[in-house]
């Protein structure tokens, strides 16, 4: 049996074991979401939803410089209860807070922030001195906090190589020229991201403008960050990092594994929160942080996870790079990590009524093509209350009105460019790394795209894994996804589209900054590059995916002038 066939054959060995028994989970009591043969963590049973969902502060500027706002970010080593029936983890944090405070500011009003190392000399973690950047005498703790989603100065962008270790700091300024829209802050030093947002390392920004905030959206209490990530913690209330292979077997102590997915939901930084709420609308920021586990989310408002769903409908009104053109009405929202959706769900008629923010997606997604994934899912995430009185005097929050998202005409692309995703196996079938087009993070740079161009990029993936492909600096548009023939792909090296090309689903037509790409497909993005020249990359948001190469760079160049040749390291336009 070759690898890849013995790889097929352990996926369905071990996507056919039992899954969770559900009565423990209907008594209100956590089991490890590990499913039978795979390593069952040491945590206590805990009970679910007796919590507060802790709101993360606002964060107020120290000041003035020149004019700019100027912040002061320090990141440091703390200690939090993450459940009030387990013992103070040991995180890592920005301002000593997880997640991290969230910036608020206003778009054309640049600030600077500076960044400052107060973490200790020894990692949480366990470090792969194999991955790139992660050999010797590089430092085990290293940080670079990168803006995602913003459109900054290469300077200030947190690219993977600019790090900088403990004592030490960097000041990065961000313009804040782009529409309002949710952004997030996370760490991003080379061959540790995984480990560093694992350790606690990320936070929201907040980007509005004067049109958004005359909207009447919910706002002020009625307006709530939610960042949702997965971890496991042992008896003691330690983080546990455990890696697996793609047959779900443990990475060796300290290795490298391609995926990791906790046992635990975490809702900011809080397991199995509650939040009381008034029956009236309320807008929700919602971002997938975690490493690697996708959600796909739905409101429920059934008493356990196994009976029959009870939805309420809610309304997506914004993606990753702001404002969609018209509210869109879901039962259901896929986020890939890194993907964020902004929100309004209406609790009015709910009073008294307990509504279960739940999940379904399969763990890998989209569990390859097995029955289930090798993990069962999350189900479970946390709970709004509908128990408070609605407040007197308050005032009613609208729906925003249908607004102009003007669509980028692929006619306007100078280029196209194609970018193969591939899994490199041992030969038990294991993931070594992925890559795209076969290069590693450090190979020669091949993407030189001009300034104030627009390019359509076409990712194909060759894996069976779903990939959230980033990248820096800009907003993009999802174009359509569409099938090929893989065993052309595979035989012959060639390209060849099948099936009827999707247009994007309609809460995906607006800027995006990450796109889910599925295994067997080709995703098209039209590429606007905007703003400035210089050096940013592109990658995949799993964040052990990126550690181990699956991220490249690409440089933004200025147009050039007349007579004006292209340099070696710079592919002509077709």
């Amino acid at each position: 049996m070759d690898s890849k066939n013995r790889r097929d054959f352990l996926k369905l060995c071990l996507a056919s074991a039992p899954a969770l028994v559900f009565s423990r989970r209907a008594a209100g009591i956590t089991e490890p979401a590990a499913l039978a043969g795979q390593t069952v963590s040491t945590v206590p049973a805990i009970s679910r939803f007796i919590d507060p969902l802790p709101l993360p502060r606002r964060l107020k500027p120290h000041g003035k410089r020149r004019g700019t706002s100027f912040y002061r970010v320090r990141m440091v080593e703390f200690e939090k209860r993450l459940h009030s029936q387990l013992p103070l983890t040991r995180l890592w944090g920005y301002e000593g807070e997880y997640p991290g405070p969230v910036f608020e500011v206003r778009c054309g009003a640049p600030i600077d922030v500076e960044w400052i190392n107060h973490l200790p000399s020894h990692h949480l973690f366990p470090i792969d001195q194999r991955l790139h950047a992660c050999a010797p005498p590089t430092p085990a703790v290293r940080v670079v906090p990168h803006l995602h989603g913003a459109r900054t100065d290469s300077r200030s962008d947190g690219l993977p190589e600019n790090w900088f270790a403990p004592s030490h700091s960097v000041v990065y300024h961000y313009p804040n020229q782009q529409n309002a829209a949710t952004l997030w802050y996370h760490d991003h030093a080379g061959g540790i991201e995984r480990l560093n947002l694992y350790a606690g390392l990320a936070g929201f920004y907040f980007l509005r403008d004067e049109h958004e905030l005359g909207m009447n959206l919910p706002s002020d209490d009625y307006e709530i960050p939610l960042m949702l990530q997965d971890r496991s913690v042992d008896v003691s209330g330690h983080l546990v990092y455990q890696p697996t292979f793609d047959d779900g077997t443990p990475s060796p102590s300290g290795a490298w594994g391609p995926q990791f997915f906790g046992e635990l939901p975490v809702v900011n930084g809080a397991i199995y929160p509650f939040l009381e709420v008034e029956p009236r609308r309320y807008r929700l920021r919602v971002l997938n942080a975690a490493n690697g586990r996708f959600f796909n989310l739905f409101m429920n408002l059934a008493k356990t996870p196994t009976d029959i769903p009870s939805l309420v409908t809610f309304h997506q009104i914004g993606s990753d790079g702001g404002l969609l053109a018209a509210p869109v009405p879901l039962q259901h929202l896929l986020l890939g990590p890194a993907e964020r959706a902004d929100l309004v769900v209406d609790f009015t008629g709910l009073e008294g009524r307990t509504v279960t923010l739940s999940n379904n997606a399969r763990s890998p997604y989209p569990g390859w093509s097995t029955p289930q994934g090798l993990y069962a899912p999350l189900l479970e995430l946390m709970q709004f209350r509908v128990t408070r009185p609605l407040s007197p005097g308050a005032r009613s929050f609208s729906m925003p009105p249908p607004i102009l998202v003007p669509r980028l005409d692929p006619a306007q692309a100078v280029r196209t460019r194609d970018f193969v995703l591939t899994d490199n196996m041992d030969s038990k079938g294991r993931s070594l790394g992925m890559l795209i087009d076969g290069k590693m993070y450090d190979a020669p740079t091949t993407e030189f795209p001009v300034l104030g161009s627009v390019e359509k990029w076409r990712f194909i993936n060759t894996t069976e894994d779903a990939h959230p492909m980033h990248l820096h600096l800009v907003q993009f548009q999802i174009l359509e996804r569409e099938g090929y023939d893989y065993a052309l792909w595979l035989l012959h090296g060639r390209l060849r589209l099948n099936g009827q090309p999707r247009p994007p689903a309609p809460n995906e037509a607006g800027w995006k900054d990450t796109a889910i790409l599925n295994p067997g497909e080709v995703l098209t993005i039209l590429v606007p590059f905007l703003g400035f020249t210089g050096k940013y990359v592109y990658h995949c948001h799993i964040a052990e995916h990126a550690d181990n190469d699956m991220m490249r760079p690409f440089v933004v160049v200025a147009p050039r002038t007349a007579g004006e040749h292209p340099s070696r390291s710079e592919p002509s336009s077709s």
